[in-house]
């Protein structure tokens, strides 16, 4: 399962937030004040989607490509620490054991929700998604399927050092189904 992986790797780590220390944490503040304020939530919240559903592209192109070494640049954009760490060691992961998603096939978003009612620390939007890859399977390189099904994301936003928008930290857990949830 595309990110069936990427909860194997990074449940535990995601629930945890460290938290900033030194400096920067006073200017980053001060940024996310000056920029959240600018935005309805309405518009913060389309904005958190735009993000979450670019980089979900990113992520299905790169899971069909075999996983990466590395975080793919373009998904810089979208992620920031310590999410962008995860993400890096679940397609490291992906591309170690050879594994892709199933050729021609491609997982899709089953919903969004705004979530503001869950929050962490520094988060200026929380969305609840559910990724549905139970067609799109991971598969080795004998072809074999090594996971596929449905995940369960609350994914944390706050801003950058440079204002953008980006996901900071996530929950996952595989359930059985989107429906009802």
């Amino acid at each position: 399962m595309v990110l069936g992986v990427f909860c194997a790797v990074v449940v535990v780590p995601a629930c945890g937030r460290r938290g900033s220390a030194g400096p920067s944490a006073p200017a980053s503040s001060a940024l996310v004040s000056s920029a959240s304020a600018s935005l309805s939530q309405d518009e913060l919240y389309a904005e958190a989607e735009r993000v979450y559903r670019a980089l979900f592209e990113l992520e299905e192109d790169a899971y069909a490509a075999g996983g990466a070494e590395s975080l793919p640049l373009e998904m810089n954009q979208y992620v920031m620490q310590p999410f962008a760490g995860l993400e890096a060691q679940s397609l490291s992961q992906v591309a170690s054991k050879g594994w892709r998603s199933q050729p021609g096939t491609r997982s899709w978003i089953a919903y969004v929700r705004r979530s503001p009612e869950i929050t962490r620390e520094d988060s200026v939007a929380t969305l609840s998604v559910c990724v549905d890859s139970s067609q799109s399977p991971l598969v080795d390189a004998n072809g074999a399927i090594v996971g596929g099904g449905y995940n369960a994301h609350v994914l944390f936003f706050k801003y950058d050092m440079d204002g953008s928008l980006k996901i900071y930290g996530s929950t996952s857990e595989a359930i059985d189904s989107c429906n009802g949830n």
